[in-house]
């Protein structure tokens, strides 16, 4: 597709899969919350994560109206790290991210595309302003950047791994235990983005994005427990020589999750990941795959 001429729709088209990608690349595989990870592991405990995520298309959007004859797929796989350390009497969880997407992209009337690459590294920092074991309630904030050190093509921006501007993404998380083995959380998170100088050869602004998360788990062994998650994103309005390219989301989105604790160190979590409703960008269906060690 490089090198070839794009019409109106197919620029639009494109950019609302960027919009929509960009945001359920990152929380679709590692960036969004899965239950109880927002309760702090014990200070000095390190823990690795992978992810294996396949993503599947059941229609692409453009202002809520569906495009015919698009789809796209994407595979991912990621990794991710985190350490608990204690500053001046808080919790805090210092961590990066590190994603490989391959995104295959079809359009009516256009060939199809495709791309694998590394992805944007996040760093992330974490701090639990309250953290209360004994009453089983928590409160964070965690600040997050996004480098675009990513694989990209301006040309190719539908299916780059990379974004190709930076990013900072603002968490605010609570917790709240119920009886003997229930949680219940809420998120609310803002992403704020830098400037994509290299968009079909324009530059691409994006407005702030919101997301609001309302998460609950509860046992069904001591070393079984299941979750549900449902997310809301709006914001992300996408300009372009002051002309709109995508305008704001409105996305629904629920997560079913059933995670294994196989003993102290060992742990495996298997998601279903399922979009309600999407104003721009794909409609994505899938499943993840989530390995944790901790030591």
């Amino acid at each position: 597709m490089a090198g070839k001429t794009r019409g109106p729709v197919r620029i639009r088209a494109g950019a609302a899969l960027v919009l929509a990608w960009a945001g359920a690349s990152q929380p679709a595989c590692a960036g969004d919350p899965s239950a109880r990870d927002w309760i702090p592991a014990p200070v000095g405990t390190n823990i690795v994560a992978g992810y294996l995520a396949g993503l599947r298309s059941s229609g692409l959007y453009s202002e809520g109206k569906r495009v015919d004859g698009a789809s796209v797929d994407v595979n991912a796989l990621v990794y991710r790290q985190m350490h608990y350390r204690d500053f001046y009497g808080k919790t805090v969880q210092l961590e990066f991210i590190v994603p490989m997407y391959r995104t295959a992209l079809d359009l009516p009337g256009v060939p199809g595309d495709h791309q694998t690459g590394i992805g944007d590294v996040t760093l992330g920092s974490a701090i639990w302003l309250y953290n209360n074991e004994q009453t089983k309630t928590w409160f964070a904030w965690e600040p997050f950047i996004v480098a675009p050190v990513g694989r990209y093509d301006g040309s190719r921006p539908d299916v780059s791994p990379g974004k190709n501007r930076w990013s900072t993404i603002q968490d605010f998380s609570f917790v709240q235990g119920v009886g003997e083995s229930t949680f219940l959380e809420a998120i609310a998170e803002v992403e704020i983005y830098g400037r994509n100088t290299d968009w079909y050869g324009q530059t691409l602004k994006k407005d702030p994005s919101f997301r609001f998360f309302a998460l609950a788990s509860t046992n069904l062994t001591p070393d079984t427990y299941t979750g549900i998650r449902y997310r809301y994103e709006t914001g992300g309005r996408e300009t372009s020589s002051g002309e709109t390219v995508t305008t704001r989301a409105r996305n629904h989105q629920l997560a079913l999750e059933l995670t294994h604790q196989i003993n102290d160190a060992n742990q495996i979590q298997m998601q279903y990941i399922h979009d309600l409703k999407v104003e721009n960008g794909p409609r994505m269906r899938g499943v993840q795959l989530r390995y944790v060690y901790a030591f």
